[in-house]
């Protein structure tokens, strides 16, 4: 397995956790360095919580490896359908039959977060939701992602729909190291859709000394998630928070985590 050092991660009886915890009790985190995989600091990483909208980001993972097959291109048109303009927010509010290219529903994805888009982008990819979840559940046993699953692209809630701080690190790697062309899409400020300024709901965008991504995420019953990476002196650090009381605190809670770890020699 291309990212061994992540299951070794703890001891060989850390396991996920078979019931989902709340937002209420201990926040599972893992911070890493992108460039060897080494641990920082983890707190809880096998407990099962549910993704939220940090599942757009193996919807783009599986985007990138079709991409890379010649199965799409970056120009592929990527149609809304009836049930995918029927998705609930955020979305960008694209009526059924509205045509966009590939590359420019995955930002809106990666920026606004957009419900109907991811839905719209794995129809298209997988032929169905449930095609498409398939896909996502198979890269993610074979990257290791033992404490996951997936139903839908777009990671509103659903009981069958859970990760761990451990597996989303996994993600991150595999999309880090495989797709590098792509990390700028991981840290736009904002996007200009028509009259429409959309900004990225990461608050450490431009604000955070080097933050260069990844995503966030919130549904009730997960809290608070949010994945955020930073780049200083060619060190990329990525920290994973999931279950805060609020967007500002998922951010300030990242960014102190990613202040310790580049206060961590190397």
């Amino acid at each position: 397995m291309r990212y061994s050092h992540f299951l070794t991660l703890l001891l060989a009886g850390a396991v996920a956790l078979p019931v989902l915890a709340g937002p209420a009790l201990a926040n599972p985190t893992i911070v890493f360095e992108l460039g060897n995989g080494k641990i920082l600091q983890h707190q809880e990483a096998f407990k099962r919580w549910y993704p939220a909208s940090l599942t757009k980001l193996m919807t783009a993972y599986v985007a990138f490896r079709a991409i890379a097959a010649g199965e799409v291109q970056l120009d592929s048109p990527i149609k809304v359908t009836k049930r995918s303009a029927g998705e609930p927010p955020s979305k960008m509010g694209f009526k059924p039959g509205s045509v966009m290219r590939l590359d420019n529903a995955l930002k809106m994805i990666l920026v606004k977060s957009a419900n109907d888009v991811a839905m719209a982008v794995g129809e298209n990819i997988g032929g169905s939701q449930a095609a498409f979840a398939e896909r996502m559940n198979t890269e993610a046993r074979r990257l290791g992602m033992t404490g996951t699953h997936f139903v839908n692209p777009n990671g509103l809630f659903s009981p069958d729909q859970y990760t761990t701080a451990r597996d989303l690190g996994l993600l991150v790697m595999a999309i880090r190291t495989e797709f590098p062309q792509y990390a700028p899409w991981f840290s736009i400020e904002g996007l200009a859709i028509g009259k429409k300024q959309i900004s990225n709901y990461n608050l450490l965008i431009g604000r955070y000394p080097g933050a260069d991504g990844m995503k966030t995420g919130f549904v009730c019953p997960s809290g608070f998630n949010m994945i955020g990476s930073a780049t200083r002196d060619g060190r990329t650090l990525v920290a994973v928070v999931l279950g805060e009381k609020s967007a500002v605190s998922r951010a300030e809670t990242v960014a102190k985590l990613l202040d310790h770890g580049f206060a961590t020699p190397t």
